[in-house]
Parts: C-alpha cells; sequence; structure tokens
C-alpha cells in the first residue's frame, strides 16, 4: 500500500510509463513534440506579403467557396436521400419504372452521373476563373514557376 507522501505512479528512466499493471500517471502525460527552435519562432521581416496578395488571396478563397459549398451541399444531399430511401421506403425503391430499372437503380444512375457532371463543371470553372486568380497571387509572391 501507498503511504501518504509516496507517489503512486513513477515513470521508467527512459520516460516511457512503468510497464504494464501500474496505475496511470496523474496531470498531463509527457509532450514528445518538441518546440521549434530559437531561429524558427519568429518570422524574419523579409516574409511579409504585401496587401494587395493579401486581398487576391481572400478574393480567391472567396471565389472558390462560394461555388464549391453550395453545388457540393447539393450532391451531398442527393447521396443523403438516397440513402434514408433505401433503408427507410425500401417498397418505394422497389418500384419498377421500365423492364428491370426500378427507382433505386435509377437514383443511383442519376448519383453518378450528377457527380461526373460537377467533376467536370469544377474543372473547367477552375481552369477559367480560379486559375488566373492564383496565377496573380502566385505573381504578388514573387513565384516564377517551374525551372525548365
Amino acid at each position: 500500500m501507498y503511504g501518504p507522501h509516496e507517489p503512486r505512479w513513477q515513470p521508467s528512466s527512459y520516460g516511457h510509463p512503468s510497464p504494464y499493471g501500474q496505475p496511470p500517471p496523474y496531470g498531463q502525460p509527457p509532450s514528445y513534440v518538441r518546440e521549434a527552435p530559437e531561429e524558427f519562432r519568429e518570422a524574419p521581416e523579409d516574409w511579409g506579403t504585401p496587401p494587395e496578395v493579401m486581398t487576391s488571396l481572400a478574393r480567391l478563397r472567396a471565389e472558390r467557396r462560394s461555388r464549391i459549398f453550395p453545388v457540393a451541399a447539393a450532391v451531398v444531399s442527393l447521396y443523403l436521400v438516397s440513402a434514408l430511401m433505401a433503408s427507410w421506403a425500401a417498397d418505394v425503391m422497389a418500384i419498377r419504372l421500365v423492364g428491370h430499372l426500378n427507382v433505386g437503380l435509377a437514383l443511383a444512375l442519376l448519383q453518378c452521373g450528377t457527380t461526373l457532371a460537377v467533376c467536370r463543371w469544377y474543372a473547367r470553372y477552375a481552369h477559367t476563373h480560379l486559375d488566373p486568380l492564383v496565377a496573380q497571387v502566385r505573381a504578388g509572391l514573387g513565384y516564377r514557376g517551374e525551372e525548365q
């Protein structure tokens, strides 16, 4: 039994907890992440980004989010509707439309088609709208492109 002044847990000499069967340590566990070296704690003064680059970057983020989030929400909601109907309305999903095509299969094909259409749309949208903004941000940061 432990006395009132004896610790319940003692770490081993190499920094790991004692073998199995010992009680867990009290307080915070030891951190295995070291602090950054002194020279990396603060960025040098010449790392500052011009305000034009920050506004271009904010515009790029806003442009991407304003288009992507509604489209992603529509695709995910279509998936959730089909999943919920498959689990709770199996008799509706089994209704035959044409030949062997039923409502469940039609929803699955519709989901595949919309996902493909959204991927193609986003590639075209990124090429025409987002890539010029990315080039503007890179130019403001001094990025010259890859050496050839």
